[in-house]
């Protein structure tokens, strides 16, 4: 089985590589990849066999492929579980259990014994293979309580080599994803949740938009604002800076003016390296923030270091793109909602700001082009609500350079490098494209964070369900279908 990035960091510092092992950790674990295919499970909860579809996963996927490969990134089906009547099921986040309880979904998902005290055992072997600490470990006990979300999450931790997409009725929203925690030895793993009305609807949305979540990108938008202009706060949120922004100047350097670029941590690097790229989860969600904000009468920043200097001069910040919730206080105004849409209409992608005029701009301002539109305004930001048409793939795809920077140095977090990337060693990624710049030009703008529920998206009604067939991709859709 192939090492890990995280199998080769423990197994260099306790001095126990083999010849052949330290060649593998040398030849792909001492800079970032260039491309990475990972595994895909996908877990269904409280639905029936029969509802379940190969041609939906395989819609899902193709598009998901579609969505990503420009920047180098391909999934493929490993496993798929359905447990038709599942324990640790609710529309109620804090609704608990006891692991002892929880057993029947622990059991359908990793294949432990019937034997409470055995399945417990094999449990924490399981975890204990992929890194979890003994601290950790002591932690987990049949009388342990677990609420919905953490039942799955210590699931997937325990398959912490694939992507978990756990399918569900009782989720509130359309999807829900959230960036990697810095530390990898937690036994509480990632995510991607999709509501099951998904299986009867006809998005190709959400799933793309919650792994841009999954590997650390926020929302291009401000939730809940009810001013014309949204504010975005610059001082509270600079001063919030989890390490007063050492961590980002050590990389784009003390005037902010350096590109970020790839940062990655060596598997044999020092503890410091890893202290250091931690601190950097911690702060590189500023990185692609200043794309999406302006100052004045809609003027674009160019640079983290102008919206720096912009915020540390007193200027006030406004977000390019926000929810605005006038209409509901009994107040007259012109309009509420997202103030970057698709207008049929018109054809265009628009967005509006303040009032008396409303000003409207079309997807061809500075101030829009190549951050929250692309393509002529035909493509917008895959972690906007904003929905053009499309033809054969969702048509929120596009990110910003930064965005891409961002979603590279999350892979290369050491959470997600517990994943097995099956580019490594293989040929199976030989066509993927080279040139790694065309990439097409509620919540805050939070990357990784220390709970992996951070960012949610909803679907739109005005979807069109189409079978995609862009990229050609070995999936190996073997169906391990197992019903409680």
């Amino acid at each position: 089985m192939q090492l890990t990035w995280a199998d080769c960091w423990m197994n260099h510092k306790e001095d126990s590589l083999n010849s052949s092992e330290q060649s593998f950790c040398d030849a792909y674990y001492s800079e970032a990849p260039t491309h990475r295919l990972y595994d895909l499970r996908w877990i269904f909860l409280d639905v029936d066999e029969d509802d379940v579809s190969e041609d939906w996963m395989e819609v899902q996927l193709t598009n998901l492929n579609s969505v990503f490969l420009p920047w180098g990134f391909q999934f493929q089906t490993n496993e798929v579980v359905i447990i038709a009547d599942a324990v640790a099921e609710s529309d109620d986040y804090y609704e608990e259990w006891t692991l002892r309880e929880i057993l029947p979904d622990l059991r359908a998902q990793l294949g432990l014994s019937e034997d409470e005290q055995m399945a417990l055992d094999e449990l924490k072997d399981e975890l204990a293979a992929r890194h979890v600490s003994q601290e950790e470990l002591d932690n987990i006990t049949l009388d342990e309580e677990y609420n919905t979300a953490a039942a799955f999450r210590l699931a997937s931790r325990a398959r912490s080599e694939s992507i978990t997409i756990v399918i569900r009725p009782g989720l509130d929203a359309s999807g829900k994803s959230g960036g990697p925690p810095p530390e990898f030895q937690i036994s509480r793993g990632s995510v991607l949740e999709l509501r099951s009305t998904l299986l009867n609807g006809n998005s190709l949305t959400t799933l793309p938009h919650e792994m841009g979540h999954f590997f650390g990108i926020g929302h291009t938008h401000a939730p809940d604002y009810n001013e014309a202009e949204a504010d975005f706060g610059f001082e509270q949120r600079w001063t919030r800076m989890a390490h007063d922004g050492e961590a980002i100047r050590r990389v784009v350097g003390e005037d902010y003016s350096q590109p970020f670029g790839e940062p990655y941590l060596a598997y044999d690097g020092s503890g410091q390296d890893l202290v250091e790229h931690q601190e950097l989860m911690g702060e590189a969600f500023v990185w692609p923030t200043w794309n999406f904000l302006y100052s004045g009468d809609q003027e674009k920043f160019n640079s983290l270091a102008e919206f720096v200097q912009a915020g540390e001069a007193g200027e006030t910040i406004y977000r390019t793109n926000f929810e605005r919730n006038y209409g509901f206080d009994g107040k007259s105004v012109e309009w509420y909602g997202m103030n970057c849409f698709w207008n049929d209409s018109a054809s265009e992608g628009q967005c509006l700001f303040g009032e008396d005029p409303v000003i409207r701009l079309n997807n061809q301002h500075p101030l829009l082009q190549d951050s929250i539109f692309f393509e002529n305004g035909t493509v917008s930001n895959l972690m906007s609500y904003i929905t053009p048409p499309y033809e054969d793939v969702s048509s929120r795809r596009g990110i910003t350079d930064e965005q891409e920077d961002m979603i590279r140095f999350t892979a290369n977090s050491p959470m997600r490098m517990l994943l097995y990337n099956h580019c490594l060693g293989t040929e199976l990624c030989s066509d993927f494209p080279d040139n790694q710049d065309d990439s097409g030009g509620d919540d805050s703008e939070v990357g990784p964070v220390p709970e992996p529920v951070p960012f949610c998206c909803t679907g739109t009604s005005t979807e069109i369900y189409v079978a995609v067939g862009i990229v050609a991709v070995a999936v190996a859709l073997a169906i391990m279908r197992r019903k409680r």
